[in-house]
């Protein structure tokens, strides 16, 4: 049996070859003033319809490709699976919560199993251990709108994620080699509706990101990678020392 990466590679070739596994991938159109709660509908309808869509490739993934997996890769997508579940019946109940102190790793790798099943080379680092003060489910939604900036602007890259802590706050790196974000656009990444003119994207998704970070006491902000590319930082409270 072939390794690791040789395994999500072949959900990658599937996910390639049958284009219909993602029907459900996220668009809308927020072009011109959006009313309040227009907009918040609209966002929320753009969470669901990402959150669908790791979750129907993850489960096309494993009825095409479970004998090819080993067993602790399967049960890493089935509790990817089972998380992004619950927290799409969080977003249908309109559950938040009050910030609380969670392992930012365990809160991010179900995202990421979606993410590969569905065919992006996602590459983790950030060790456990790491805890931050936030909501755990409305960061799961940061990193989703993140890896689907990069599917859309950077295809043929790998995304990797890597975490600094400095101090009282801990820093996630969500970091491509793709063509970088034109300096003219960057300072309105996260308003609603912008996106770069050859770009098929709704504009909406690091609009919800930047909001989510805001209403979990944290920010997020975009720079250009060192060597070409992108990389958005993350930034998270630390926990106060006991």
């Amino acid at each position: 049996m072939g390794d690791a990466h040789g395994r999500r590679a072949n959900l990658r070739e599937w996910v390639q070859l049958n284009p219909n596994a993602a029907v459900l991938e996220p668009t809308c159109d927020v072009s011109g003033p959006v009313p309040p709660d227009t907009a918040r509908m609209a966002e929320r309808d753009h969470e669901l319809r990402a959150a669908l869509y790791g979750i129907e490739a993850v489960a096309r993934g494993l009825c095409h490709h479970r004998d090819e997996l080993a067993s602790g890769q399967v049960d890493e997508l089935m509790n990817g699976l089972v998380a992004e579940i619950r927290r799409v019946r969080g977003l249908v109940a309109g559950r938040v919560g009050a910030p609380r102190t969670f392992d930012l790793r365990a809160a991010i790798l179900p995202v990421i199993a979606c993410a590969q099943a569905s065919g992006d080379d996602v590459r983790c680092t950030v060790p456990s251990g790491v805890d931050v003060v936030g909501r755990r489910n409305c960061t799961a939604q940061v990193l989703l709108a993140l890896l689907e900036n990069a599917r859309k602007h950077a295809p043929a890259s790998s995304v990797e994620l890597r975490v600094v802590e400095r101090g009282d706050a801990v820093e996630l790196y969500v970091e491509d080699r793709g063509p970088g974000i034109p300096e003219s656009l960057r300072g309105q990444v996260f308003e609603r509706g912008v996106h770069g003119a050859n770009s098929t994207g709704s504009g909406l998704g690091l609009c919800v990101a930047r909001r989510l970070m805001a209403e979990q006491g944290g920010t997020i902000d975009v720079r250009p990678r060192s060597g070409g590319g992108t990389s958005f930082v993350v930034r998270f409270p630390c926990p106060a020392p006991r």
